[in-house]
């Protein structure tokens, strides 16, 4: 398999199974999360996958922050210029957006605190992976468009 299959199949498979998070986000009992290893330029992000629509429009809205070297992944079946926005957000963040494991757009710090109409932070080009970070880390570990980005699955007690 090539590009984004094998990555789909990769995150079914994380999906289906071993690694799993818990949800601190509305509602009771927590829903457990998938998650992953994102290695952007080298730098490992532990990452929730939002791969259902729910999720995705979930996001992380309504969390108080993230940790450094968090993130949230969305994972799409094939490349467009998914948009995104900070509605429901409670800190700003950085957005890249990735195809065939690849950078192809970074959006640095975007901010939370925004009016209406809310902005839409939408790739220069189409992408099959979009990474939510800190605001400030792309910078902080200078990312750049091209940069590799790469999918791995947990070991089943990092996933905890």
């Amino acid at each position: 398999m090539k590009g984004s299959g094998r990555l789909l199949t990769l995150l079914l498979l994380v999906a289906a199974g071993t690694a799993r998070a818990t949800d601190p986000g509305i509602g009771s009992p927590a829903v457990p999360w998938p998650r992953v290893r994102v290695r952007v330029a080298g730098t490992p992000i532990l990452a929730e996958v939002a791969d259902t629509p729910d999720r995705r429009r979930q996001g992380l809205s309504g969390r108080e922050s993230l940790a450094k070297a968090h993130g949230m992944l969305f994972p799409y079946p094939r490349p467009d210029r998914y948009a995104f926005w900070m509605k429901g957000m409670r800190f700003d963040l950085d957005i890249l957006w990735a195809r065939s494991g690849r950078i192809v757009h970074i959006q640095r710090r975007a901010p939370h605190r925004v009016t209406d109409p809310l902005p839409i932070y939408r790739p220069r080009e189409p992408a099959d992976l979009v990474l939510e970070v800190p605001a400030g880390t792309a910078t902080r570990l200078r990312w750049r468009v091209g940069d590799p980005v790469v999918v791995e699955p947990l070991e089943p007690q990092e996933g905890r």
